[in-house]
């Protein structure tokens, strides 16, 4: 016979894992971002893209950029793509941005 999964069972295997900082995050009612070292983006139309919190640049050019960040990459794609600031805790793109995607 086949061992059927109830609702409950399928509804665990779909939920991840809760870390204890996270926890204590959300009782605290901290800011993700900060406690968490979650990267923070901002849009301005599709011209410039505010990025906080990251760690480093894997790749830049006129038409792609890779930056890293302590949850992945975020690659971001466009045309006349400018590093036009970037300090410690920011980077500011601007060009005309066609696509952002998070790699894991």
């Amino acid at each position: 016979m086949k061992n059927k999964k109830t609702k409950k069972q399928k509804k665990e295997e779909l939920v991840q894992p809760v870390s204890l900082k996270e926890k204590v995050t959300s009782m605290l009612e901290l800011p993700k971002e900060v406690v968490m070292d979650y990267p923070v983006i901002s849009m301005v139309g599709n011209e410039e893209l505010h990025i906080e919190n990251y760690k480093g640049i894997l790749e830049y050019d006129t038409e792609r950029i890779r930056i890293c960040t302590t949850h992945g990459i975020i690659k971001v794609e466009g045309r006349s793509l400018l590093l036009k600031t970037m300090t410690m805790e920011e980077i500011l793109i601007k060009g005309i941005i066609i696509k952002i995607e998070f790699l894991l």
